[in-house]
């Protein structure tokens, strides 16, 4: 649907609200400079839903009225009303707060929170939202059991990448390297536990080499003195081209950590960019790797040495059988969403929420076996909320190798 058409009223109008103060950003933000997942995730998300045709308009902490690849941005100062088809309320960072939209006139058909962690955020009971939207199984859980949420309330959508990027940093043509890895986060999510694994890879093989990227301006933070170590380059805080060549230079990704992760964005892009995941078994990872698949759990705690020696032995086996570890790369390319496909996701959820279009395929509940509608990411059971993904087979070609689906075939 072409934005002309959306401007005819073809598509919803939308409004994405977050009221968090910790960093200022816009449309360009998360291209020019690295931020945090959530804004990543919602300025990203914005983008998607005016491509596919609905009238986007993001209310956040923005330095000026203005408009970015068709989104309309307003800044929180001077917005007294929330009004669209739509209106999705979120926060992902700062003091978690959402008591600000209970001062604002919001009048929609559907209001949504977007739900990026496990804390209930602070007037999130008074805003009485018609559904809750949670970035993974694991987020789900907890706002049924401990939030009181009912699951007919409750929609996991995962968190998706850029396709438009990685295109763009695929045409550079950029040489994998075997024995690179990269660690691109938050540095409390593991980078410590990673530079424990990189000096066991080193003692068998001086070749292994890591890349950080990000640190603690990703969530507003002053930024620390940048890694440091042998064989360690700190790239700091990168946009979202930079990053994608980072990833597509780079053989594995380290995701090796006790936080439990609610929703992750750096799975979602390493497996895009073919940089195979060692990852703990915590939060939501599960759910977005399959293990010995599209990349690799390790289990124990990341900060004891036996376990990053596991981490790094696994490496090295990997490293040795070229053909297993070419698979899994290929695998882990069809793996992830990207964010065209996502925001048609929230789409047939709104279709479907008011009343529009046809109903959608369903499918018994994998764990209550009550309902489940199917849409293009996999099947939302519609009583427990649980979401059972969907995952895109191999097809062998007649010379047996493995050939996959390209992304537009989704």
């Amino acid at each position: 649907m072409s934005p002309r058409r959306a401007e005819a009223g073809a598509g919803y109008r939308v409004v994405i609200y977050c009221p968090d103060r910790h960093i200022v950003y816009d449309g360009r933000t998360p291209e020019q400079v690295g931020v945090g997942g959530g804004i990543t995730a919602r300025v990203r998300m914005a983008r998607a839903l005016r491509r596919v045709g609905h009238r986007v308009t993001m209310v956040v902490n923005c330095p000026r009225p203005a408009e970015f690849d068709g989104v309309e941005y307003l800044p929180l100062e001077g917005v007294a009303r929330l009004s669209g088809d739509v209106v999705v309320l979120t926060t992902s960072g700062g003091g978690l707060d959402l008591t600000p939209a209970l001062a604002l006139d919001v009048r929609a058909r559907l209001r949504a929170v977007w739900v990026h962690g496990p804390t209930m955020p602070k007037g999130f009971e008074s805003l009485a939202a018609e559904e809750v939207y949670a970035v993974s199984n694991y987020i789900a859980r907890i706002v049924r059991s401990a939030w009181g949420v009912p699951g007919d309330r409750i929609f996991v959508v995962h968190n998706g990448f850029d396709e438009a990027v990685f295109g763009r940093a695929e045409r550079q043509r950029t040489r994998r390297d075997p024995h690179r890895l990269v660690y691109f986060s938050h540095p409390s999510k593991g980078l410590e536990a990673s530079l424990g694994v990189l000096r066991h890879l080193r003692a068998a093989d001086p070749r292994y080499h890591l890349i950080v990227c990000g640190g603690g301006g990703l969530w507003g933070e002053v930024m620390a003195p940048p890694a440091s170590g042998e064989a360690v380059i700190d790239r700091g805080l990168l946009g979202q081209a930079a990053l994608a060549s980072v990833l597509l230079s780079a053989s594995f990704s380290l995701h090796l950590q006790r936080r439990e992760e609610p929703g992750s964005l750096a799975i979602a892009e390493a497996q895009r960019a073919g940089c195979v995941a060692l990852a703990s078994p915590v939060g939501c990872f599960p759910e977005y790797i399959a293990d010995g698949v599209d990349g690799y759990l390790i289990p124990g705690d990341p900060d004891l040495t036996v376990v990053q020696s596991q981490a790094a032995a696994r490496l090295l086996q990997l490293a040795a059988a070229p053909q297993a570890l070419d698979d899994a790369r290929r695998r882990a390319q069809t793996a992830p969403f990207d964010t065209d496909l996502l925001a048609r996701v929230w789409t047939a959820d709104w279709d479907r929420r008011l009343s529009r279009g046809r109903p959608p395929t369903e499918s018994p509940c994998t764990v209550c076996g009550a309902s489940a509608v199917v849409l293009p990411d996999g099947a939302h059971c519609t009583v427990c909320g649980h979401f059972d993904r969907r995952r895109l087979p191999v097809i062998e070609s007649s010379d047996r190798k493995p050939k996959y689906p390209k992304m537009a075939d989704r």
